[in-house]
Parts: C-alpha cells; structure tokens; sequence
C-alpha cells in the first residue's frame, strides 16, 4: 500500500509503502527466510528490517546477506545497525538528494519515535521526478510564449530567427501605443487645462497591464483542468473588482491630499476599478475563446489583452476627466 507525505502542490509528494519485510532482532536468518516466503508483498523485496520493542528500527539486511547466512544466525549477527533512514518529516528534495548520494534501491521511513512505517523506493521517486520536471517545462513553455518568446527561437537560434519570431508580438505594443497616443491627441485640451491629470496615466496602464497578466497566467494554468470557465470567469472578475476598489480607493486618498480636487479623486477612483475589471474579465476569457476557436492560447492572448487594457484606461479616463471636471 502507497501512503503519500502532504507537501505543497508545486513540490514532489513523498511517497513511501507499506509493504515491507520487519522481523525482530533475535529472529533467526531462517525465520526471516520463511517470513519471506508466507509474505504476500507485490514489489520487489530488497532488504530485511530488524526491529526492536514496538516496532523501533535498529538494523537493516540486505536480501542477498540474509540468503547467504546460516540458517541459526541471528538477523542481530548480519544486519547493519543504526542504517540510513528518513523520517515522516524529511522534505522531498532531501530523500531525493539521499537516493542520488547513497545509491540505495530503498530507505526506510520512521515516525517521530524512530518506529518502522515504511519503505521508500527510488523508483516511485524517479516517476515523481520526471513527472515534476514535464510539468516545470511546460509550465516554462507557457510563460516564454506569454512574454512573446517562441520555442523554435531555442532550436538552432540565429538573430534573424529571433528578430522574426520576436518582432510579431511587439507589433500589439505598436499598435496600442499608436492608439493611445491618437487619445491622448483627441484629449490634448483636457490635459493643456487639467496637467495634473498627466501625473497618474503611467500608474493607471501599470495597474491595467499588471492585473492583464497576471489574468492571463493564472487562466493558462487552469485552461487544461476540468474546471467551469464560467464560474471561472466570475471568480476573476471579483478579484479584478476587489483589487481595483482597494487601489482605486488607495489612490483616491492620495490624490485628495495632493490634488485637492474631490472630482478628480473620483474620476480615478472609477477609472482604475473599471480598468482593473476590464482587464481581469479579458486576460481570462481571451484565452478561453483562442482555445474554443482552435488557436493556442498562449500566442497573442497576453499581447492582445495588454493593448486592450491600455485603450480602455486611457479612453475611460480621458473622457470621465474631460465630462466630470468641466
């Protein structure tokens, strides 16, 4: 039986089994022998435990040894004392470090009190490692494609290969910055009257691409998980709500005292909650609908929900501030 130490979720689980060979101290090598042959164990058996009173262990004995002993020999004449162990509390990345140090096929597993609970076995740690590595690269994949990095950039890179890959995804940056700059153009006369206004635009795009991203992430990890999109959607619109009312209030306070103009704190107030909504709503369901129309999400979801979030704050602010303060 496979029991498995709770660990957090982006490290391996310790595994370790039931299923072991425990004799006592005083036993005999062919007791232990006839042990082995009563036993009903499925995985292979590669060493014999020696224990003490209630179940401590004191000793170890490799198979081989134990089959080469006299049959009167005690297991305490052939077995190692004191052997390597690990306990219920060694974290994963040390047992794994023991294995690849000491060779062993197998460690036993100790409680607190040094009493005999388990065996784990390399090769349940070698199917957690490989499993936990696929899972980093993919998860490594996803966010160089985020950050406008292709794979094929990796495979016999050269600088055009880069510059080619590299330059389609900047081309929503462009875009989006042409756009804002042609608002910015349309509300000259707002910011000629109102410069303070000028002030916060760096700190409304940063908040709007922030949350975008972090949108975007979060959504790619959950995208291949039996998870309803739906309520998956509403859950990061709330967050996106409840963020933009803490930094919108956040910054409403502060530009109260340094502006003194109460309509202003509130156009940025209900600029930046509406933005910070807006974001969080497109950074999830972009990538949702490049998935159901057939496209990777992982190409131009994050480019694509960045230069959204960049029009929408600067056309929200602009027009509240040229509607409000007049």
């Amino acid at each position: 039986m496979l029991f498995r130490k709770k660990t957090n979720k982006n490290k391996l689980e310790f595994k370790f089994s039931t299923e072991m060979l425990a004799v006592s101290a005083n036993d005999t090598a062919e007791a232990a022998l006839e042990l082995i042959r009563n036993s009903n164990l499925s995985g292979n058996i590669f060493y014999c435990y020696a224990t003490a009173e209630k179940g401590k262990l004191i000793g170890v004995v490799p198979i081989r040894k134990l089959i080469t002993a006299r049959r009167e020999t005690k297991i305490s004449d052939i077995m190692v004392k004191n052997p390597i162990r690990l306990t219920i509390d060694t974290p994963t990345e040390t047992a794994l470090e023991f294995f690849l140090f000491y060779k062993f096929i197998a460690f036993p597993v100790v409680d607190n009190n040094g009493k005999l609970i388990g065996i784990a076995r390399a090769n349940d740690f070698i199917e957690d490692s490989v499993t936990m590595e696929d899972k980093i690269k993919h998860e490594y994949d996803d966010f160089l494609r985020i950050i406008g990095i292709r794979l094929e950039e990796f495979r016999k890179p050269t600088v055009f290969k880069s510059t080619f890959l590299r330059f389609p995804y900047l081309l929503f940056n462009i875009s989006s910055g042409l756009i804002c700059a042609l608002i910015t153009r349309l509300f000259d006369r707002t910011i000629e009257e109102f410069i303070f206004m000028a002030f916060f635009i760096t700190i409304i795009l940063g908040l709007a691409e922030s949350i975008g991203t972090q949108a975007v992430a979060v959504t790619l990890s959950y995208i291949e998980k039996t998870v309803n999109m739906k309520r998956f959607i509403l859950y990061e619109i709330l967050v996106g709500t409840k963020i933009g009312l803490l930094c919108g209030g956040l910054l409403y306070i502060i530009s109260l005292f340094w502006i003194g103009d109460k309509n202003f704190s509130l156009i940025l107030f209900l600029t930046i909650s509406l933005t910070l909504i807006n974001a969080s709503f497109f950074g999830c369901s972009l990538p949702i609908l490049f998935k159901k129309i057939g496209m990777n999400p992982t190409h131009a979801s994050c480019p694509l929900v960045l230069a959204i979030a960049d029009v929408v704050s600067l056309t929200s602010y602009f027009t509240l501030g040229t509607y409000m303060l007049k």
